[in-house]
């Protein structure tokens, strides 16, 4: 009786492990066939398959949170991406391969949302784990992602560098399929850099092998490849049906930051293709699509639409789409970064000057100045630090050299002192022989310790040297920039009071009949004699960006506008502005009147006078 029971229970074990199994292979299958056409479901399976992970092993519940991650990354939700990658790594510790893989989408979700640091310590991890499970091709991926990176940064030097790496590891290793990815990243460099013809060589390339699977992948290249014939101008069809493709495959897979993002792309081509009507409403649907979806393209989706509007002098709907921008620019997945704010604010500028908003515009452009500034001096202290360590590493090498050096003596002397200890056994003579040559080693050390400290005393001689010069180049500097701008006034000066002490010994002349036709052709040479030219090369080595900035701010202006306010910078008075210019008098106050109109300033004087004044 109690065999048949014990048979009985065995077998119902026996018949519950066979349904669960069965439960967990159905769930792969339907995890596999919504993974890449619908997040939320591929979502929702992957919580089921959770619920056996007592029965599966760890690289499989750490592979599936990971999985879970991709699919709140596609879904524009990183904070809960990162939560899951994060716990897939508890469950890949002692498996190195399958850690790499978990760092590794983890440094791309990272990547995703601007946090490059963090993605790049990720990708190390990576790299040292693929390093532990001997797997080269890893490698080679984890080093294109960190090109990735660095291609984000604007760090084309990095980019390139990580980038041929990974093509040279691939490469070795035979991995096609991976080596074309990395290719693609090496086009996005390009593309990065505007170099739109060899991007376009590079994609038109890879993208028959993307095609054959038409992931993703394949989607974000045909953006990038469309977007490289936008810019190229050379065949707009083409970039239509690229752009046409890509929008209906990523709302097919149900990646909707990038699907509006191809729709903004397609309403670039119509607007060069004469369809304003169209682009107009492509415009819209992709800002209004991205805001809604809180998409961290919502920014580049919203400097596209501003720039349209701008250029069909549509200043009420850009000014309603500028306080929609900032309003929510706060937002974690709207927040703008500095290069997208230094766009928008580009855009702003253009908008407030046309809506007679001169304060607005003015705020605009300071904080655009100064976000310039920031980045300038966040690169300015990359490259510091990369000279520090480069400079930090050659003195490490110095010391190694050294050292190496002092081990080497060592070892001769411990040798010498064994061959004493070994000679002194045998007479008395053989120890005074080897008494004469460890003294002839010790001299020619002690010899070598003075040349070594006469070494670095001379270096540092000629470092603190540098230091001086450096110092006396840039005081010289500063120096011929002051005499430059007294140079500039002095002979601006003088050439208008020659052409005005000229013009009067005409107009005083003696004998006016008899010298008419010469005095009317000494007034022609000096009205043709324009010494503006002069004036202006001048100018721009004393102020360098002053006439660039007002470009900037009011774009209508013409060039004779601009050199105008120059000279109303340096407060020449009326009469050495009009010799300068050949124009008369009452012109220059005519012309000033016609410059506030221009820059929306209407008869505001005040206002005009403290904008030359203060711009630098």
């Amino acid at each position: 009786m109690k065999k048949v029971i014990s048979l009985v229970l065995f077998l119902c074990l026996f018949l519950s492990i066979q349904a669960q199994n069965t439960e967990i292979e159905k769930l792969k299958q339907q995890i596999e066939k919504s993974i890449r056409s619908n997040p939320d479901s591929a979502k929702v399976y992957m919580f089921r398959l959770l619920q056996y992970s007592s029965q599966l092993p760890d690289t499989l519940v750490g592979k599936t949170y990971s999985n879970i991650g991709i699919q709140y990354n596609r879904l524009a939700v990183p904070d809960s991406a990162e939560f899951y990658m994060k716990k897939a790594l508890e469950y890949t510790e002692e498996f190195p391969l399958e850690h790499a893989k978990m760092y590794l989408n983890l440094a791309i979700n990272y990547r995703m949302v601007a946090r490059y640091q963090e993605s790049l310590e990720a990708l190390d991890s990576a790299i040292q784990f693929y390093k532990k499970a001997g797997n080269r091709v890893g490698e080679g991926v984890a080093y294109g992602e960190i090109g990735s990176n660095y291609n984000y940064m604007m760090n084309s030097e990095k980019a390139l560098e990580n980038l041929k790496k990974a093509i040279a590891i691939l490469t070795e290793a035979g991995n096609k399929r991976e080596l074309y990815i990395v290719k693609q990243k090496l086009a996005n460099l390009y593309y990065n850099n505007t170099d739109y013809a060899f991007a376009k060589d590079i994609y038109e390339e890879v993208l028959p092998i993307f095609a054959k699977s038409k992931g993703p992948n394949y989607y974000y290249t045909l953006l990038s490849y469309a977007d490289c014939l936008i810019q190229l101008e050379e065949n707009y069809k083409g970039a239509e049906e690229a752009l046409k493709e890509a929008e209906n495959g990523l709302r097919e897979i149900n990646n909707m930051e990038y699907m509006w993002l191809s729709v903004s792309n397609l309403a670039q081509v119509y607007e060069a293709t004469g369809r304003t009507q169209q682009a107009q409403d492509a415009f819209q649907k992709a800002y209004e699509g991205s805001f809604q979806l809180n998409s961290t393209r919502f920014m580049e989706i919203s400097v596209r639409y501003l720039e349209f509007l701008n250029n069909h002098k549509q200043y009420s709907q850009a000014l309603t789409v500028i306080n929609r921008v900032k309003s929510n620019a706060k937002k974690p997945g709207l927040k703008m970064n500095a290069d997208n704010e230094i766009d928008f604010l580009k855009q702003a500028v253009a908008t407030y000057s046309q809506k007679g908003m001169v304060e607005n515009s003015l705020q605009s452009f300071e904080r655009m100045d100064f976000l310039k500034d920031s980045i300038n001096a966040a690169i300015n202290k990359a490259k510091a630090l990369e000279l520090q360590e480069t400079y930090q590493n050659g003195i490490q090498r110095e010391k190694n050299i050294v050292l190496k050096k002092n081990n080497e003596l060592l070892v001769e002397n411990n040798n010498k002192k064994d061959n004493i200890l070994l000679l002194s056994i045998l007479i008395f003579m053989l120890i005074l022989a080897i008494g004469f040559v460890l003294f002839k080693s010790n001299r020619n050390k002690l010899k070598l310790q003075q040349e070594l400290v006469s070494s670095l005393e001379i270096s540092k001689k000629a470092l603190e040297e540098k230091n001086t010069l450096e110092g006396e180049l840039r005081i010289e500097r500063e120096r011929t920039l002051a005499n430059k701008e007294k140079e500039l006034v002095q002979v601006s000066l003088e050439m208008s009071d020659l052409q005005n002490r000229l013009m009067e010994l005409l107009d005083s002349r003696e004998n006016p009949v008899s010298s008419q036709v010469l005095a009317e052709k000494i007034k022609d040479i000096l009205g043709q004699n324009n010494y503006w030219k002069y004036f202006k090369g001048k100018f721009v080595e004393v102020h360098p960006v002053f006439a660039l900035k007002l470009s900037e701010m009011f774009p209508n202006l013409s060039d004779n506008d601009i050199a105008f306010c120059c000279m109303l910078k340096l407060q020449l008075s009326i009469q050495e502005i009009a010799s300068l210019m050949g124009i008369t008098n009452e012109q220059v106050d005519s012309k000033k009147a016609t410059l506030r109109r221009k820059m929306g300033l209407g008869d505001d004087i005040l206002s005009f006078e403290k904008l030359i004044d203060h711009l630098e």
